[in-house]
């Protein structure tokens, strides 16, 4: 049974499951409003996502909060609740959707909610330093980290393209772009999807796809994970 970590007063995560598989979902509470990073696909992140207060009290005064919702990327596990939200099979409780371009396309048009593609990176200040940035990855096309403070929700961007019968495989490019992304990075946490620990030492990560990138053949595009 997946359960709720707290990572901070302000941070906290429903853990991953995987019958059916969901991806972790993160809820950020700023001054103004939660920022959810993915949605899952099963109904207790449903749950958790719709149990999140919408005022809660800051001394003896109820602040309104927004839900804001960025997704990660267009793979089913992370976004599928919106799909579902949409056709009328569960009512989420969120107001804006942060998508990429390609999971801007699986989710189509938002008939009851405003949705923003990213296309460029956008910062906000909410009592804490807040970035959506599109990254480059070999993953899913499209993807969106992320930034809060000293953690980096990056979802799955790290990971290889899933080979679905052939190898999984990292884009030699894509990976020295997304390495040289990482680097410029302030934050020294960076949190990974589907791992028992979501969270990772940024050097660590690093150096592990640098790693995978030391590996490329002369003349190969793509690199075996």
């Amino acid at each position: 049974m997946p359960r709720i970590v707290k990572l901070s007063d302000r941070i906290q995560y429903l853990q991953v499951s995987y019958e059916p598989l969901s991806a972790d979902v993160v809820a950020v509470r700023g001054d103004s409003a939660w920022w959810i990073f993915d949605v899952g696909a099963c109904d207790m992140a449903v749950e958790f996502i719709n149990a999140l207060p919408r005022n809660p009290v800051n001394g003896n005064v109820a602040v309104p909060l927004k839900k804001n919702v960025v997704i990660s990327h267009f793979h089913r596990d992370h976004l599928l609740n919106v799909v579902r939200h949409c056709h009328g099979e569960v009512s989420l409780d969120f107001d804006t959707l942060y998508v990429g371009s390609y999971a801007s396309k699986v989710v189509g048009e938002m008939c009851d909610r405003e949705k923003v593609t990213v296309t460029s990176p956008l910062s906000f200040e909410d009592g804490m330093h807040i970035e959506i940035l599109p990254i480059p990855n070999s993953h899913a096309k499209g993807s969106l980290a992320l930034v809060v403070d000293d953690e980096v929700f990056l979802g799955d961007a790290t990971y290889p393209m899933v080979g679905h019968g052939t190898p999984d495989v990292y884009n030699v490019q894509i990976l020295e772009q997304q390495i040289k992304m990482l680097k410029t990075l302030e934050p020294s946490r960076f949190c990974l999807s589907h791992k028992r620990e979501l969270v990772r030492d940024k050097d660590s990560v690093i150096q592990f796809l640098e790693s995978v990138l030391a590996r490329r053949q002369k003349n190969e595009n793509y690199i075996e994970a």
